[in-house]
């Protein structure tokens, strides 16, 4: 199995002390990320039943003899509740009157997002908050360059990035995606798992919609409609559903260059192509060809090179979808475009096509232009008004500035 170094979240987490609360979606590796960097604290996992194992000490706990070692046998060591949003509502009047500085709380729930951060809170303002999203694009490139190379370097990045893959990293990726027909529900459900049935059609409405390309607001309020997902047309009660799935990092959004309209991305290709296969091929229920596996790795390595450009660079994703002009990225400050980027993910560039590139991309001034391909020495022509740049170029360029860790 390949083990990823998460050097991002561990410079991050050094600029942090706790008590800290770790959140996001299931299976982003929270609980070894956690565990890994406090190497010396106690563990506790609350399971379903409410029990709760120590770890270091190989015993189940109820949730009064828990209270009692946090009071007088562990106060002074730092302790790891994983999954603590099972325990007794009172665990947070508890937090509240003790006011430790000796806790991390981990969980992966929607609900506990949505009730931990309001003004009624009894720990609101308590712990930093930390967000354990998919692995860092330069962290996952980085550690698979090791293993590989080119086109299939970027091709497992873009999916690996998901810590459950990497088991399986040495496989065929098409063969690996699919056979995640029951995990990726699976993952998704857990997040609404404290939702009643209606609510969590809703937020899995909005994922389908999303992977099938209704990616703004109206487009997707127009998807529920239609689905008798929701009672009305109304963007306004879409907004506030759209607003949990950000925070879990479930979905992103990019800003369209010059306007003020959002676009809306599922951050996971594995949970973004599972409910486009399934809305267009009825993939929960078919076994389907590999092709069609393959129809939106194009779209996965545009956004993945988005994201990374934007962390190397500083600046900010913008995007642009107009009738007569379409760029895959636009990297900037405020309104102010400072790099323009074109993702051609295919074998081989005729002249032509990298010339109709030039002449989309001279529309913006004054910018830098980049044209990335999975190997220029495979191109008819280099330009000379577009920096092309391949997979070794931009892996150099990821090697150039990545941190290292100190012992």
């Amino acid at each position: 199995m390949v083990t990823v170094t998460r050097v991002i979240d561990i410079l991050n987490l050094k600029k942090l002390k706790p008590p800290i609360l770790f959140y996001g979606r299931r299976k982003t590796g929270k609980t070894f990320l956690v565990k890994s960097f406090y190497r010396n604290a106690e563990y506790f996992f609350v399971k379903r039943n409410r029990t709760i194992f120590w770890e270091n000490r190989k015993t189940t706990l109820n949730y009064d003899e828990l209270i009692k070692i946090m009071d007088v046998a562990l106060k002074d060591r730092l302790i790891i509740i994983d999954e603590f949003h099972r325990l007794p509502e009172d665990f947070l009047d508890y937090l509240h009157f003790k006011q430790l500085n000796n806790i991390i709380l981990v969980t992966s729930t929607l609900y506990l997002v949505k009730n931990l951060l309001t003004r009624r809170s009894p720990i609101l303002g308590l712990f930093l908050e930390y967000r354990v999203d998919l692995i860092d694009e330069r962290d996952i490139l980085v550690n698979l360059s090791e293993l590989f190379s080119g086109k299939e370097l970027i091709e497992k990045s873009v999916f690996l990035r998901e810590p459950i893959l990497l088991q399986w990293a040495d496989l065929d990726l098409i063969n690996v995606l699919e056979r995640l027909k029951l995990t990726v529900p699976a993952l998704v459900g857990e997040v609404f798992i404290e939702e009643d049935r209606e609510l969590s059609e809703r937020y899995e409405g909005i994922l389908r919609a999303i992977a099938s390309g209704k990616q703004t607001i109206g487009e997707i309020t127009d998807y529920l409609y239609a689905r008798k997902l929701i009672e009305k047309q109304s963007t306004s009660l879409v907004k506030s559903y759209i607003k949990n799935l950000l925070s879990m990092g479930l979905l992103k959004r990019y800003k369209e260059y010059g306007r003020e309209k959002y676009y809306y991305l599922i951050d996971s290709p594995i949970i973004d192509l599972y409910f486009y296969l399934d809305e267009k091929y009825n993939f929960s229920e078919t076994r389907l060809p590999r092709e069609y596996f393959l129809e939106k790795i194009p779209f996965y390595v545009e956004d993945f090179f988005r994201t990374l450009f934007a962390k190397l660079t500083g600046y900010r994703v913008f995007i642009v979808k107009k009738p007569d002009l379409e760029v895959d990225a636009v990297l900037g400050k405020f309104q102010q475009a400072k790099v323009i980027i074109e993702v051609k993910w295919r074998k081989r560039l005729s002249k032509g096509q990298i010339t109709k590139i030039e002449e989309k991309l001279s529309r913006f001034k004054n910018v830098k232009k980049i044209l990335i391909v999975p190997d220029k020495s495979e191109m008819e022509y280099i330009s000379s008004k577009i920096e092309v740049l391949d997979v070794n170029d931009i892996l150099e360029k990821v090697l150039k500035s990545y941190p290292r860790l100190s012992n």
